[in-house]
């Protein structure tokens, strides 16, 4: 059974009056994980359904099962092995002031850091029994690498240069990285969570530089409000609609889905820059999850990238090969 529990933090309602818009949110990481794992399994046993009856395919586990138990790690290191506010400290030092967007990390930097290299490590152990024995063994191999080499992997990942490490790799490099960076956001409190205006050039994230994942058109308290919610640090920063979320442009933005004008899923195309990004509808259903619901709609990508647009996103568990 899916919970719909949402990982937004809900609004203050002793604030009188109408609140501004929060220029980022940050998410209950917990229930984040937890909903995103539970929403993968869904989509998962919808795949595997063959009949209008519910009789699964096979009892092979699919690629959104295993994702799933990627994030299970995740929720499992932010349980047991909490990031401290010592660790998160070259993080902070990178968001400079909040205000106008984070450094990139640099492999040093990388390399001093043992948190993420010890998840890395943990992860490929535990869900190495679970993946084709070539795989696994790539993946051990890479486990044992010296810090700098692991390292060097993870900055070309987030310096954008996806072409340098497998990305099969790159998804469980990635898993480490992303519950290293987005416990050490939180810690960081920067001050665009206090409600400064931040300044990101692009679609990237303020509080970390990573692309975004897609768009989420929130339900609730915030009904009606854009957010890009980052692939790295989970980080939700606001973006006005119907603008183009790479240029900014508003004269030749579209939307675009397989079903009515409507639907739930949509990319968002812009005619100027030819970006696009998908963006996710919960005031329309809210048992969306960006990272999930991205990866079970990989053909809408496909069809937008057959009109010659080019994909603004990430998403941690498709790296572009």
């Amino acid at each position: 059974m899916t919970s719909f529990f949402s990982d937004i933090p809900p609004l203050d309602k002793t604030v009188p009056g109408v609140q501004a818009i929060e220029p980022i949110i940050l998410p209950r990481l917990a229930v984040l994980y937890r909903r995103r794992a539970e929403r993968l399994r869904q989509l998962e046993q919808q795949v595997q359904t063959a009949t209008g009856e519910g009789e699964p395919i096979s009892g092979r586990e699919g690629y959104l099962g295993f994702a799933a138990r990627v994030v299970d790690e995740q929720a499992r290191l932010l349980a047991d092995a909490p990031l401290s506010a010592e660790e998160a400290i070259p993080v902070s030092a990178l968001l400079g002031d909040g205000l106008s967007g984070a450094e990139r990390p640099s492999v040093a930097m990388l390399a001093g850091c043992a948190y993420w290299q010890e998840a890395f490590r943990g992860i490929v152990e535990n869900l190495s029994p679970f993946m084709p024995e070539l795989a696994a063994a790539g993946l051990v191999d890479l486990m044992y690498a010296d810090r700098s080499e692991l390292a060097a992997k993870a900055a070309a990942l987030m310096a954008g240069d996806y072409a340098c490490v497998d990305a099969g790799r790159s998804v469980f490099l990635w898993a480490a990285l992303s519950v290293f960076w987005a416990q050490a956001v939180a810690l960081a409190t920067p001050h665009a969570a206090k409600g400064e205006v931040l300044e990101t050039a692009g679609a990237r994230c303020p509080c970390c530089g990573a692309p975004p994942s897609g768009g989420l058109v929130l339900t609730g308290d915030r009904e009606g409000l854009r957010y890009l919610q980052c692939s790295l640090c989970e980080t939700r920063w606001h973006k006005v609609r119907a603008t183009c979320s790479v240029c900014g442009g508003t004269d030749h933005v579209d939307y675009w889905s397989f079903e009515t004008t409507d639907a739930a899923i949509q990319g968002e195309t812009c005619g100027d820059c030819h970006g696009y990004i998908k963006i996710f509808r919960q005031d329309r259903e809210p048992a969306l999850e960006v990272v999930a619901d991205d990866l079970a709609s990989l053909g809408l990508d496909t069809a937008l990238e057959q009109q010659d647009f080019v994909r603004a996103t990430l998403n941690p568990f498709a790296f572009p090969v």
